[in-house]
């Protein structure tokens, strides 16, 4: 633990005491949107984006034991307006690899996967759409092969972090079959954004997308069977002082506004659950989120430097639900070093409530019922198409249900774009 420690410091001070090497921030530790989804002059292109890391677990847990996993993402993308003249029209599509034995299954058998790449090996269809805009964009209608986690709950500060918990919120990857990372699944999306302050989506989805480990392992389940329910998500967002890029330039002759993005959601699952203490069934599963996201301050009026907090808060009904609150906060800072000013170094807590109805299979109370998180990050951008990323995590109770020693684990990411 402490020679992990000391690597991720020296790392960073070694990093900041280097040249520069300026390059637009980027959500390559995520997998959502590839980073390089905007199509070419030509309408058209060919994103790719390879994470490869190495975590090894220091304490808690089963065993000490160090992983190796990657992850390939590759796809097109169509600007149908530059390439056919289809006004408005764009598609994308796809496909994952995951290579690698997780950590989680490995060794420290947390609840929340610690990693956000982790995930079974097959080559799979992954976010596949069509989309419509109109009135100027202001409009979409989106259909295919869809990602909840990619259009809702997400916090742009919090992506940076390695733990899948910052990411799906347990609040929907734990209580419900939803189409996250790894699995897409049939759905409809509606957005508005009438101003560049206010927007409103809502998605219907598939209710039960299958598991990438056995009944859908290249999620080709294209279906929409009404037997499995129906997932409905819906999210209202504000921006506060948005941000324009390319109008003006980095350094201002004043302090650039704080820029900040506050959102207010939920989801609704139509099928029947069973009561998690064994009594009556319920017609369906919901919960309720709210997301932040605030620039604290730039240093050195310099808008593309940037201290920034994120939280994001939410619950679940505990007669229905494993998962029944769900919180996370953090800190984010982008330039924090001035001959750094593409690196980013992140802090992050998360608290995973479980629900205290639960029962163990013996019908007896659960001797635990939640799971910490305390992460620490650093993603150094060596040139514009690769960040290396050194990460430091303690998870406390590890695995929710029982007393369980606190699982320190740490490791090094490589994220690759071209």
């Amino acid at each position: 633990m402490r020679l992990a420690s000391v690597a991720l410091l020296v790392l960073a001070d070694t990093l900041c005491a280097q040249d520069a090497v300026r390059s637009a921030r980027t959500a390559e530790n995520e997998p959502g949107p590839l980073a390089a989804n905007a199509p070419a002059d030509r309408g058209i292109s060919f994103p790719v984006t390879i994470n490869a890391e190495v975590l090894g677990n220091f304490a808690g847990g089963t065993s000490r034991r160090a992983i190796w996993q990657s992850l390939w993402n590759v796809g097109f993308a169509i600007d149908l307006e530059k390439a056919v003249g289809w006004k408005g029209g764009s598609m994308i599509a796809r496909g994952l690899y995951g290579h690698g034995s997780g950590l989680t299954s490995v060794a420290v058998h947390d609840f929340n996967t610690l990693s956000n790449i982790d995930t079974y090996d097959s080559l799979r269809l992954y976010e596949t759409w069509l989309q419509q805009t109109f009135g100027d964009g202001k409009f979409s209608i989106r259909v295919g092969q869809l990602l909840a986690d990619v259009e809702f709950f997400d916090s742009n500060y919090a992506a940076i972090f390695l733990n899948s918990a910052f990411g799906a919120i347990p609040l929907v990857s734990q209580n419900v079959n939803p189409p996250i990372f790894p699995i897409a699944a049939p759905g409809l999306r509606l957005r508005a954004e009438p101003s560049e302050n206010f927007y409103a989506e809502v998605a219907c989805f598939s209710g039960d997308v299958g598991a990438p480990d056995t009944t859908n392992k290249h999620n080709t389940r294209l279906t929409f069977p009404g037997s499995d329910g129906t997932l409905i998500f819906a999210e209202i967002g504000y921006r506060w002082n948005p941000p324009h890029p390319g109008h003006a330039s980095p350094e201002t002759t004043g302090d650039p506004p704080l820029s900040g993005t506050y959102k207010l959601g939920g989801y609704y699952d139509s099928k029947a659950f069973t009561n998690v203490d064994g009594g009556p069934g319920h017609g369906g599963e919901y919960s309720v989120y709210f997301v932040a996201d605030q620039e604290l301050w730039h240093p050195e009026s310099n808008a593309e430097r940037a201290l920034s907090f994120f939280t994001r808060v939410g619950f679940a009904p505990e007669d229905r639900s494993t998962v029944s609150l769900y919180a996370d906060v953090g800190l984010n800072f982008r330039g924090w070093c001035a001959g750094r000013p593409g690196d980013t170094v992140g802090l992050g807590f998360s608290h995973t409530q479980l629900s205290p109805n639960l029962r163990d299979d013996s019908g007896r109370g659960l001797r635990a019922h939640h799971e910490m998180i305390c992460e620490l990050t650093y993603q150094a951008v060596l040139s514009p198409n690769l960040s290396i990323q050194p990460d430091l995590q303690f998870i406390f109770t590890p695995g929710a249900t029982q007393p369980a020693a606190t699982a320190v684990v740490s490791g090094l990411r490589v994220n690759l774009t071209f």
